[in-house]
């Protein structure tokens, strides 16, 4: 059980889903938290995310609430408008009796924003939800008087998605580079969320922690129930302000960038997520000129993911696609510690 549950909003305009509450069912899993997931809106990869999804049973459950696939939410029939109010009711009961750690609202911005389900029941719920339970509000065009509410706010924005690339499912015909930035929570458990499911596909992916070093997270728990995913924290701990970073951090990184390479030639893998590359490269711990070669010369249908705030102007401009997670809110900055399941 958390001692303290928070409420998170992940929105922005882009019509890019941001998978960052994904990755927080299997760190959460891995931590032996109880999630429950309610999708209300359908989109094109519902079947890869419930597959995703089911191999964290019985710490999520998912629920997802039958409406029609229409152009817009604006478009929904009656019927469903009816039916998206009837299963807001019932979950209300659900998380006000306080048997899940974790609550994640899919889509659940949309549904206010286009009037079906006024802000003034969010915010009842934000209110009376017990202290211990960890809300998460997903979609697009979250309101204003719910971000005003929330502990946490990371809008996703798109700097850039090149014809064709960045297809979250993996069926991409040629592997993309991408970048995911910025000083927003949410970067890590979005590729988290990314790597599920390519996993949850068959594909098999892996994850390179640069930063991390080798402890229990949760996603690194978790991951043992995946097939076709490999998680590998081998860094040294973070390093806080403008701290030089020792010569263990140096040796570390440049063990973890010669196990990245080793990976991406030996054709096992097609995504491989090097987390936390940014923050190595602006550290200096992986000179920049390694990494734009390694992009080059990377094989044609190997997906890359470079994950990490303060991302070096080159990656981005060579990349298929670039993100960055905005930070709008953070609880850090008002003394909330990382919390085990949420943050690590």
């Amino acid at each position: 059980m958390l001692t303290r549950g928070l409420v998170q909003v992940y929105t922005g305009k882009t019509r890019q889903m941001n998978l960052a509450h994904i990755g927080l069912t299997l760190r959460a899993t891995g931590q032996n938290l109880r999630t429950f997931f309610m999708g209300f809106l359908p989109h094109p990869f519902v079947d890869t995310e419930d597959r995703a999804l089911s191999f964290l049973k019985p710490n999520v459950v998912v629920r997802r609430i039958p409406v029609t696939t229409a152009p817009s939410v604006e478009n929904l029939p009656d019927r469903d408008r009816d039916e998206i109010r009837s299963s807001f009711k019932h979950l209300q009961d659900i998380i006000l009796g306080g048997s899940h750690d974790i609550v994640i609202l899919e889509e659940i911005n949309q549904i206010v924003s286009s009037g079906i389900i006024p802000p003034s029941n969010i915010m009842n719920l934000i209110k009376k939800k017990p202290a211990h339970v960890e809300l998460v509000l997903t979609g697009r065009n979250a309101k204003d008087e719910i971000i005003e509410q929330a502990d946490l706010v990371t809008e996703m924005v798109e700097h850039k998605v090149g014809k064709g690339s960045w297809e979250v499912e993996g069926r991409d015909p040629e592997g993309c580079i991408g970048v995911v930035t910025g000083n927003g929570k949410g970067k890590t458990t979005y590729c988290l969320g990314r790597a599920m499911f390519f996993a949850a596909n068959g594909i098999p992916s892996s994850m390179l922690q640069f930063i991390k070093s080798p402890l229990a997270y949760g996603e690194v728990i978790a991951c043992e129930r995946f097939p076709n995913l490999e998680i590998k924290s081998m860094g040294e701990g973070f390093i806080l302000g403008k701290t030089r970073p020792s010569k263990k951090h140096r040796e570390a990184a440049r063990g973890a960038w010669e196990a990245c390479l080793r990976e991406i030639f030996s054709l096992t893998y097609r995504l491989i997520v090097l987390d936390e590359i940014n923050i190595a490269t602006h550290l200096d711990l992986v000179h920049p000129d390694r990494v734009r070669e390694m992009m080059f010369l990377k094989p044609k249908d190997l997906h890359i993911i470079l994950s990490g705030r303060d991302a070096h102007s080159e990656m981005m401009e060579h990349a298929s696609a670039v993100f960055e997670m905005k930070e709008i809110k953070h609880p850090f900055h008002r003394g909330v510690e990382a919390r085990r399941g949420i943050e690590f």
